[in-house]
């Protein structure tokens, strides 16, 4: 092989080394640019876990129509007394659980 050809092949091999050292680092920080991105996507993600349970319970009153009757019927059968007591009994259960419910799925995924 002539000298001037093994000094191209040299060189196509030296430029395809650095094209694929060059892909790993460009998959190397691909990836950790998508850890990151799923790491500050996390809180919207449990945010709109809650969206979509609101948006289910939602679907489901709207098939079930006698339900609002049967609510709104409770509600003016009690008492404003009663129902503030209601209202923070479920307030107070509310934040309980937002404020447990991270350790529980942690507990939960822990058993997986």
């Amino acid at each position: 092989m002539p000298s001037c050809c093994k000094r191209a092949h040299e060189n196509m091999k030296a430029r395809a080394e650095l094209l694929a050292w060059k892909r790993r680092q460009l998959i190397a920080e691909s990836r950790a640019h998508r850890a990151e991105l799923a790491h500050q996507l996390r809180p919207l993600a449990y945010r709109l876990e809650s969206v979509d349970t609101g948006l289910r319970i939602l679907a489901k009153l709207r098939r079930h129509p006698g339900w609002i009757a049967g609510a709104a019927a409770g509600v003016l059968l009690l008492t404003p007394r009663r129902l503030s007591s209601l209202f923070r009994l479920g307030s107070a259960g509310l934040r309980s659980w937002r404020s447990l419910e991270p350790a529980i799925r942690m507990l939960l995924e822990r058993k997986d």
